[in-house]
């Protein structure tokens, strides 16, 4: 008993950790840190071969970074994963009528998370923009690793709390101009924050001329995917949605063959109704990064009527949500899948 407990490579203890440090440094990896928390096993690894940092929450990657060459640290560090950038396209709406926003006085910007804070990409570059930024995450432990390992600045407001709790408690009291809503939990879609109720109430605290970017992780041929998107639709005026790669073509999607469309879908939806567009980034938006000049700006848009009546009609409300328990497990498998391809099987297995 002793002996698993003190030399397993699994044990936070001194020797474990150094055991695997050595296992780790024949894939040319090493452990930063790592914790048993709220949501799971958190830890953070460094890959020496190609230079970059990530976050992991069990069998996910919450986010990365690369580390610059010597002599070129910038603002921001390059995030790993683009999804993140075009998060902050929030900033970039316009109504295509009718007049913006005051441009001259603070925006303030809420970023609603599950584990989903990751690194605090999004949320580092929305303070880089100076505007006044609240962080709701639910895992201290995310929320400390963000700060301590990858920089996440400590000017903003963080709540760490349950986001069903924090927004039935502040609806109403406070608005935001924009709202972040990016909460993943390793292919299981944590379906409370996509419930109607739920998003009524991000609604609420929305600004009269407010935006929210809503980030879908999961299989796009799924039941779930197409209540949640349909959930959204309901709520929101207006959206358009983006996916984060191109995805299959038309032809390859509908053949019964192709089990899994497994991607980031953003949904960007306005307040207010009306149509809209996104302006032009200019070089500040950028913030010096070279993966915001390239995907800052959204690009593979995705028709919403393509969801409206695909698996059903239904929407996730509270009392309806546990129907989606069989997909979820579908969704979890095909995101294992995706991950086992990001790192070797041998730093999954000990890491």
């Amino acid at each position: 008993m002793m002996h698993s407990i003190l030399f397993n490579v699994y044990t936070p203890l001194p020797y474990g950790t150094t055991h695997l440090n050595k296992t780790l440094q024949d894939h040319g990896y090493s452990l930063v840190a790592r914790q048993e928390s709220y949501t799971g096993y958190i830890s953070v690894l460094d890959n020496h071969k190609d230079g970059f940092r990530v976050m992991r929450c069990d069998h996910s990657l919450l986010g990365g970074e690369w580390f610059p060459p010597p002599g070129r640290e910038t603002q921001l560090r390059e995030p790993v994963y683009a999804i993140f950038v075009m998060l902050e396209a929030v900033r970039l709406v316009r109504p295509d009528s009718g007049s913006h926003a005051d441009t001259h006085r603070q925006k303030s910007a809420l970023v609603i998370h599950l584990s989903g804070l990751g690194i605090g990409t999004t949320p580092s570059a929305l303070i880089a923009h100076g505007i006044d930024t609240t962080v709701v995450e639910i895992d201290p432990t995310v929320h400390d690793f963000a700060t301590r390992f990858f920089r996440l600045p400590t000017n903003h407001t963080a709540i760490i709390d349950d986001a069903v709790v924090f927004v039935d408690r502040r609806r109403g009291k406070i608005t935001y101009d924009y709202i972040i809503h990016d909460v993943f939990t390793g292919g299981a879609e944590p379906i409370d924050l996509f419930t109607l109720e739920f998003l009524t109430g991000l609604k609420d605290m929305l600004s009269k001329k407010g935006v929210i970017a809503i980030n879908y992780a999961g299989d796009l041929r799924l039941q779930t995917a197409s209540m949640v998107i349909r959930t959204v639709l309901t709520v929101f005026p207006t959206c358009r949605l983006f996916r984060e790669d191109a995805g299959p073509s038309t032809a390859k999607a509908e053949k019964p063959t192709m089990s899994t469309d497994f991607t980031n879908l953003v949904m960007f939806c306005q307040k207010a109704p009306g149509s809209f567009h996104f302006r032009r980034p200019t070089t500040a938006d950028f913030l010096g990064s070279q993966a915001r000049r390239y995907h800052l700006l959204p690009q593979h848009e995705v028709d919403p009527k393509s969801f409206i009546h695909r698996h059903g009609q239904d929407i996730v409300r509270k009392n309806n949500s546990h129907v989606l328990a069989e997909t979820q497990m579908q969704s979890a498998v095909g995101h294992w899948s995706v991950m086992r391809g990001v790192l070797p099987d041998a730093v999954w297995e000990n890491w």
